[in-house]
């Protein structure tokens, strides 16, 4: 399939981003930041719910991953197709407001069964945030300045990890785990009304400077048209197992730090709160920041800047589960810092190759594999190799099972490359008349 029916997008040339979209550029990442409060909260209470539910290592990670990720993951297809004709900033307000209220369900379950479908739950509408958002900033923000777009916009998982560490973690020291996804729920309620009110519906295509298409798609055309471009699916898969390394440091440091080294919650979750978030959204900002400069001469750029990111990733993972106590810390902020590489480029380089009227579904796509391949798959083989070394390594077994995700870099690696050298093929092939 060709890309068909081209027409011109605004007319006119843009100049920059002007200050309002500068305004929904920042509402959508306090969004986005809701969208991981829940998670992070999840994460830094995992000892405090194994131990009052009575949960083995396996079942934290199937409800921090598959439970979760897995309806998250498909939803966000149904969302996206759907963001791709309808009114996203509707979709955006309605689903914050949803999963705002399912994160307050969290906190009143009594039961590994309660608590798995109230995160399915959460996952179901916490999908209605980045497939309309992405396409959102898109038609907002010119094609130049775009992956430091999306690294503003991602500095919401940092805003999450800070919020979910720091906050979630005193709250919950103090008053328990239940209290802080009450917490968390109530105020993206009240946000959620403040979206609807304040935040425009864009114009598809208003800052494209080339012609655009103007066709309407069938999920199955756009589905064929992706899977015909070997360079997306590989640097699609590429990207979900940088998630997959990525993850470990991301999803289980806390439990790390609280079971290894004996550490209370509280400051577990104040000290990765505050050095996580920082060194995320330094990172992030450096990534976009960098791409955008590199990539004016070649779009590929984004994706050597996602290699280089995980590059550093896994060492310092790696350094952080095996260095000494005193230096932990060092190499936590090292791999958060790169962890964030992979995401604002990849997203940048998909919204510019995808037409107009896909990109919410191929900002799903995308989704699908980080949250699959990546962290229903990490968390899944970390929770399951820390039981099954237990009786063996004890509370090391985290440290091991944490340790041998980072393999799954070197396969994204290859992948990536693969989709650097065959990029210029494909869109060619693409954009041929």
């Amino acid at each position: 399939m060709k890309i068909s029916t081209l027409t011109t997008g605004s007319g006119t040339q843009p100049r920059g981003v002007g200050r309002y979209a500068w305004y929904v550029l920042v509402v959508l990442t306090l969004v986005y930041g809701f969208n991981f409060v829940d998670r992070y909260i999840f994460i830094i209470m995992m000892e405090p719910i194994k131990l009052d539910l009575h949960l083995s290592d396996t079942e934290l990670g199937l409800t921090s991953g598959l439970a979760f990720s897995l309806v998250y993951s498909l939803s966000g297809l149904v969302v996206a197709y759907w963001a791709d004709r309808g009114n996203r900033r509707s979709i955006v307000a309605v689903a914050l407001a949803a999963w705002s209220g399912l994160t307050i369900i969290c906190g009143l379950t009594r039961s590994f069964g309660q608590l798995l479908i109230s995160r399915m739950g959460v996952g179901i509408t916490e999908a209605g945030c980045s497939p309309p958002a992405h396409s959102m900033i898109s038609d907002y923000v010119p094609s130049q300045q775009r992956a430091l777009a999306f690294s503003i916009y991602s500095i919401g998982l940092y805003i999450g990890l800070g919020g979910g560490f720091a906050f979630g973690g005193w709250i919950g020291e103090q008053y328990g785990w239940r209290a802080a996804f009450i917490a968390a729920g109530v105020p993206g309620i009240l946000f959620a009304l403040f979206v609807r009110l304040t935040v425009r519906e864009p114009e598809r295509g208003a800052t494209e400077t080339a012609a655009v298409d103007a066709a309407r798609y069938t999920t199955r055309e756009a589905l064929v048209y992706m899977a015909k471009r070997p360079s997306f699916v590989a640097y699609m898969l590429g990207s979900s197992l940088f998630v997959f390394a990525g993850a470990a440091i991301d999803s289980w440091a806390p439990l790390f730090l609280m079971r290894v080294h004996a550490e209370p919650p509280g400051q577990v979750g104040l000290w990765t709160g505050v050095l996580g978030s920082s060194a995320g959204l330094c990172g992030s900002i450096s990534a976009g920041w960098i791409a955008d400069r590199l990539s004016v001469r070649d779009q590929r750029w984004n994706l050597w800047v996602a290699i280089g990111g995980i590059a550093v990733v896994v060492p310092g993972t790696l350094l952080f589960l095996f260095a000494p106590v005193h230096t932990v810390m060092l190499f936590y902020c090292l791999a958060t810092f790169f962890n964030s590489f992979y995401m604002p480029p990849t997203i940048a380089i998909t919204q510019k190759l995808m037409p107009v009227r896909m990109r919410a579904l191929a900002s799903a796509v995308m989704l699908l594999g980080y949250n699959i391949i990546g962290m229903t798959g990490c968390n899944f083989v970390i929770g399951y190799l820390s039981d099954l070394w237990a009786d063996s390594l004890h509370v090391d077994s985290v440290r091991y099972a944490m340790a041998v995700t980072q393999l799954a870099a070197v396969a994204g690696v290859v992948c990536t490359i693969y989709a650097i050298v065959r990029m210029p093929r494909d869109f060619r092939e693409a954009f041929a008349g």
